[in-house]
C-alpha cells in the first residue's frame, strides 16, 4: 500500500493528539466491507480490538508518515451490510448501511487517520511494510548516500552525452576506398597505420561497437570489418 517497502520515524512527534485522554471517544469509521473483515482477523488472531491496532500505529508514528498511508477509502455505494436493530423502538428493523470498524480512542483523529492507521497496521503484520528506527546519525547518513547517488547518476548520464558525441557513425555511402576504411576506423583519411596499428584499432573499436556491447552498434561493426578487410586484404 505505501510506495516504499520501509517507513522511517524518528521518535517524538507522533501522529496525533494520543496523549492525556485516557478514556478517549467512540468513532465509526466507514471503510470497505473486506478491510473491515481483514481487520477484525488480525485484531481477533492478536487479541486485541481494532482500536487498540489503531493505536499502536498513531502512537508511534509521525503525522506526515501516515499521510504516507494510501487511505483504503470509504466503501463503494454497492458495498453494504446489512443490519437488523435489536432493541429500541426500531427493534427488528432492517438496514442496509456502510460497512463500518467502532473504534474507541482519544478525540482529533479523522476517519482517514484511522483508515491509513489500520491499513498499515495491516501491513506490518503480512510483512509488506517495515518500520524502522533511525537517529539523526542514520539520517544524515542516508541522506549523504542519497546525495552521493543523485551525483553518480548525473556524472553516468554526462558520459552517456559524451559518448553519444563522439562515438563513430557510419560511412554514409559506405567503405569504398582505402580513405573511408581510414575514417571508419577513426584514422586520418590520409593516414599510413600499419598492419599491427590497424589490428589494435579494430579491436579497441570492436569492443565497443560488437552489437553484445552496451553501446553496440550493428551498422558501424559491419562496416569496422568491411574497413579491415579492406585495409588488410586476407
Amino acid at each position: 500500500m505505501l510506495d516504499d517497502s520501509t517507513v522511517t520515524f524518528a521518535r517524538g512527534n507522533a501522529a496525533g493528539p494520543l496523549s492525556g485522554e485516557a478514556r478517549g471517544k467512540p468513532y465509526v469509521v466507514p471503510c470497505p466491507s473486506d478491510f473491515r473483515d481483514q481487520v477484525t482477523a488480525l485484531a481477533d488472531k492478536r487479541g486485541v480490538s481494532a482500536g487498540d491496532l489503531a493505536r499502536a500505529v498513531l502512537l508511534l508514528l509521525p503525522a506526515d508518515a501516515l499521510a504516507r498511508v494510501p487511505d483504503p477509502g470509504e466503501p463503494a455505494a454497492d458495498d453494504r451490510e446489512v443490519v437488523t436493530l435489536r432493541s429500541g423502538p426500531s427493534k427488528g428493523r432492517v438496514l442496509r448501511r456502510k460497512p463500518r470498524l467502532q473504534v474507541r480512542l482519544p478525540g482529533g483523529y479523522s476517519m482517514t487517520d484511522l483508515r491509513r492507521a489500520l491499513s498499515l497496521a495491516l501491513d506490518l503484520a503480512e510483512g509488506e511494510q517495515e518500520i524502522a528506527l533511525e537517529n539523526d546519525t542514520d539520517k544524515a547518513a542516508r541522506a549523504e548516500m542519497e546525495r552521493a547517488g543523485a551525483r553518480a547518476s548525473e556524472e553516468i548520464e554526462s558520459l552517456h552525452r559524451i559518448i553519444e558525441t563522439i562515438r563513430l557513425r557510419p560511412v554514409e555511402k559506405g567503405v569504398t576506398s582505402r580513405g573511408d576504411a581510414l575514417h571508419a576506423l577513426g584514422f586520418s583519411p590520409y593516414a599510413m597505420p600499419d598492419r599491427a596499428e590497424i589490428k589494435s584499432r579494430f579491436r579497441q573499436l570492436a569492443r565497443i561497437y560488437h552489437p553484445d556491447a552496451p553501446f553496440g552498434d550493428h551498422a558501424v561493426m559491419s562496416q569496422l570489418n568491411e574497413a579491415l578487410e579492406r585495409l588488410i586484404p586476407f
